[in-house]
């Protein structure tokens, strides 16, 4: 059983949070740009077309424009045309209000059939701007691609939020709670525990935050993969099958499948009898016995099984490289409760120690020992409840 940290192998500052500001702003920033251009200003433009008014044009030329590129050909409609507006002539290219090219030649060639040089059709022009006309405006399937960018804008923004908290969290602890002799070991239990009354526990993540946070991961991972997956039908949809492309992608799309099935897994855990703990003293000290009280409130005949479980867990931080490692060890595993009694688990109770030639809480800016409650409620038929609790673990005789 160690009695210090693991090493002082990292060297290095506090935890970048404005590094991660600055990483999750470029996603918010970027996603929201080409949002904008993909689809706000497109769709402005089409409500705007709503009340432009309508002329006969006259079409020069019309073809269905080939963009080879390395995964697949895409293709665009180009359609150029003359009209005539307020005593004036214009000339125009413009076709609809989305100008980027995608796959499926055959729908585009339909389009293109009804526009044949020298046939005169409907357009409709801006009468603010007469030099501003459209042939079609119709929405198409391709519209919905321009919500591709709200993958980055959500991930942007929830990644800039948790940034921001992490840094006022962090600001907050340094205000309230300085090392100093209170707290040489560096964890100051909170104000309830350093009183030595009892203390309801909360978990380190809710099953709440947890979804979110899953949520956003997936919708990032997928995201992404998305991209080369269309890549890839297009290319197949076009005549030229990439099989290597398929069998790469095959990986990274069982881990988006598995990332969803997680993320349902988790909605499904926000439905399980919600646990309270009540830890008297709300701070342990070695060698001292304390009290845990628990109580299920919801259907707690479903929970078959609960598992209570102290652990203590070190950890150190070092840098190998330009890269930053976590090692992590578990020193201590102490069983609280392993209970399957209905009125047990439902409202129940138990004493326990830390012995007192273990180690206590420490944290320092690499290295750190964490002790927590480790809670498993088994739920037959039904994703379990696993949470923990970290608590704090001061020195024998400590005040």
């Amino acid at each position: 059983m160690p009695t210090q940290p693991l090493s002082n192998r990292r060297s290095g500052s506090q935890q970048p949070t404005g590094c991660l500001l600055l990483f999750f702003s470029l996603f918010f920033f970027a996603g929201c740009f080409v949002f904008y251009v993909a689809l706000l200003r497109p769709a402005r433009e089409y409500l705007a077309s709503r009340s432009w008014q309508e002329t006969t044009c006259t079409v020069l030329e019309s073809r269905v424009a080939e963009h080879p590129d390395s995964d697949g050909d895409t293709y665009s409609i180009e359609v150029v045309y003359t009209y005539s507006f307020g005593g004036r002539g214009y000339r125009s290219d413009r076709f609809g209000f989305l100008k980027a090219s995608s796959s499926g030649y055959d729908g585009k060639a339909r389009k293109v059939a009804r526009y044949p040089p020298g046939s005169r059709v409907p357009c409709w022009v801006d009468p603010l701007h007469p030099e501003q006309a459209v042939l079609d405006r119709e929405l198409s399937w391709e519209w919905l691609l321009g919500l591709l960018p709200l993958v980055f804008i959500v991930v942007g923004g929830g990644g800039m939020a948790w940034a921001v908290r992490l840094r006022r969290e962090a600001k907050a602890r340094a205000a309230a709670f300085p090392l100093a002799s209170a707290a040489p070991f560096g964890v100051e239990p909170p104000a309830a525990a350093a009183a030595g009354g009892p203390l309801e526990l909360r978990p380190d993540l809710s099953p709440g935050g947890k979804l979110v946070g899953l949520i956003f991961l997936s919708l990032f991972w997928n995201g992404i993969v998305s991209v080369f997956v269309f890549q890839l039908v297009k290319t197949w949809r076009a005549g030229q099958p990439n099989g290597c492309m398929a069998v790469f992608l095959i990986p990274f799309v069982l881990v988006g499948v598995a990332m969803v099935l997680g993320t349902l897994r988790q909605f499904l855990v926000l439905f399980n009898p919600r646990l309270r703990l009540t830890l008297d003293p709300g701070a342990l000290r070695l060698g001292e016995t304390a009290y845990l009280r628990w109580s299920l409130a919801g259907r707690a005949s479903r929970v078959r099984r609960l598992s209570i479980v102290l652990q203590g867990r070190e950890e150190a931080q070092y840098r190998r490289g330009t890269d930053t490692h976590t090692d992590r060890e578990i020193f201590a595993t102490l069983t609280v409760t392993d209970t399957g009694e209905p009125f047990t688990i439902a409202n129940g109770s138990a004493s326990f120690g830390v012995p007192a030639d273990s180690v206590p809480s420490f944290k320092a800016d690499h290295n750190k020992i964490v002790w927590s409650l480790k809670v498993t409620c088994d739920i037959p038929g039904w994703p379990d409840s696993e949470e923990e609790y970290e608590v704090v673990v001061r020195p024998a005789g400590a005040f």
